[in-house]
């Protein structure tokens, strides 16, 4: 099974996906994928305000990269948590890595992941498509290909909400 959340900025899509998460009862594995790197003193917060908002339930596996890897080492019963895909896209461009390549190998192993009755992944992901048209062409490039990997993403998926100040809006469902 997969689940996109998807979402602006401070939307509630962490909160929302870890309470889906851990309501399904019938996993004995939760992971939570980090993404994100502490850069800077900012994202060091971050990073701490996400931990605190997780209970021990979860497994932290950080993966800034290859996403791809770590989903080929999930056990079976397994739920898992991506958070978030946008700044994994992020990473990859500050890296200069090859985003193409990077997308098919992630999506790749996913469509794997979740062919399994025995998992379920939780990708979170940002809604960039909702402001205004950025000023630079590396930030019309990051928001091509963030809204690209989502509309990949959402097609695999099996239910898509979207989150508007903590509320969830149901967008698509098997």
């Amino acid at each position: 099974m997969l689940i996109f959340v998807l979402g602006g900025t401070r939307s509630g899509k962490t909160k929302y996906a870890l309470n889906y998460g851990e309501n399904l009862f019938h996993f004995s594995n939760f992971f939570y994928i980090a993404t994100a790197e502490p850069v800077d003193e900012e994202m060091k917060a971050r990073i701490k305000e996400h931990q605190a908002s997780r209970s021990d339930k979860w497994q932290l596996i950080e993966e800034p990269i290859k996403l791809w890897e770590v989903l080929d080492k999930i056990p079976d019963s397994s739920v898992a948590i991506i958070d978030c895909l946008t700044v994994w896209l992020g990473n990859l461009m500050n890296y200069q890595m090859d985003v193409k390549k990077c997308c098919e190998l992630f999506l790749n192993s996913l469509k794997k992941f979740v062919s399994s009755t025995e998992h379920c992944m939780i990708c979170v992901a940002n809604e960039v498509g909702l402001g205004v048209v950025p000023e630079t062409k590396m930030g019309r490039d990051f928001r091509d290909i963030a809204g690209k990997l989502n509309q990949d993403v959402a097609e695999l998926s099996d239910e898509v909400y979207f989150l508007v100040a903590g509320c969830p809006l149901k967008l698509k469902a098997i």
